[in-house]
């Protein structure tokens, strides 16, 4: 991720990040595996197998897992297939929008509620095609603009990806694929790799029913204790440290990488744009 800090010393100490969700599915193991088996003959729901192939290699490169990182990364969370599944939501019905509520059985729930989709009235159905597939010309959808959906903006980022690397992005070594990954003169790379990092970051760090966090490898390494309801925490655990907890203990290696991602660690003023920053403490977050 950087010289001199780890992916686990970022996400233990950024904190900004977060635990983002992604679009939740019913029949989570069927549908995993339909997109898991799309880098054989078939596709996945919306990608095909070989838009599959070139997303994998992607998604390693943003959160990579072994050998570049000790701990299980996108390819282990099972992100692209989540990606995937986001971009075909509308294939299924109830669509793979927003999950129910509200509990997931990992805390004394007789159900995982999250596994059964909340219907989408009119309003919200037309918003999330237009996120997902974008205008197209029509009428109706272009009430503010035209939009180029997510679908569009994988499909073509991917093929252009493929172009950059003479055929088949996911076949370069991975410094290959990270100076393209990284190379801002390319805009169209640049709008993939924007879109690619947010999605993979919700799947990678999201509940398990969200369609990443495969086996719960994203909280596993974070210390993550992930929803507690029903059960909650105890009073002991509300009023103590958990025992054995991960620490936040940063060398001045390790604080040195964290500022290149996180400037304002540095002690850089607030910009004009967030003057809220300098309330007392607040700054430097």
């Amino acid at each position: 991720m950087g010289e001199g800090i780890s992916r686990r010393s970022f996400v233990r100490a950024g904190g900004a990040l977060g635990l983002l969700a992604l679009v939740p599915r019913a029949r989570l193991e069927e549908l995993l595996a339909a997109s898991a088996r799309a880098a054989g003959t078939g596709g996945g729901h919306f990608l095909t197998a070989h838009e599959l192939d070139t997303l994998r290699a992607v998604c390693g490169r943003l959160v990579p897992g072994p050998p570049d990182d000790p701990d299980p990364g996108a390819r282990e969370a099972h992100v692209p297939e989540a990606i995937d599944l986001l971009l075909g939501a509308f294939r299924v019905s109830p669509p793979m929008i927003h999950a129910g509520g509200p509990f997931s059985r990992r805390a004394g729930g007789k159900r995982d509620d999250f596994t059964h989709f909340v219907r989408l009235d009119r309003h919200a159905a037309l918003g999330w095609r237009i996120r997902l597939e974008g205008t197209r010309g029509k009428r109706q959808r272009e009430f503010a603009g035209p939009v180029r959906g997510l679908q569009q903006i994988y499909r073509e980022g991917l093929a252009h990806l493929d172009s950059r690397a003479a055929g088949h992005f996911a076949a370069l070594p991975g410094p290959a694929q990270d100076a393209i990954l990284s190379d801002q003169s390319d805009d169209q790379v640049q709008e993939l790799v924007g879109v690619a990092l947010s999605n993979t970051l919700e799947a990678m760090y999201g509940p398990p029913e969200y369609g990443g966090n495969r086996g719960l490898v994203g909280w596993k390494y974070t210390h993550w204790p992930g929803d507690r309801q029903p059960r909650g925490y105890t009073d002991a655990q509300v009023s103590g440290l958990d025992a054995g907890g991960p620490g936040f203990k940063l060398d001045a290696k390790a604080l040195r990488g964290m500022e290149r991602f996180l400037p304002a660690l540095a002690g850089v003023r607030p910009s004009r744009e967030r003057f809220w920053l300098r309330s007392r403490g607040l700054r430097g977050r």
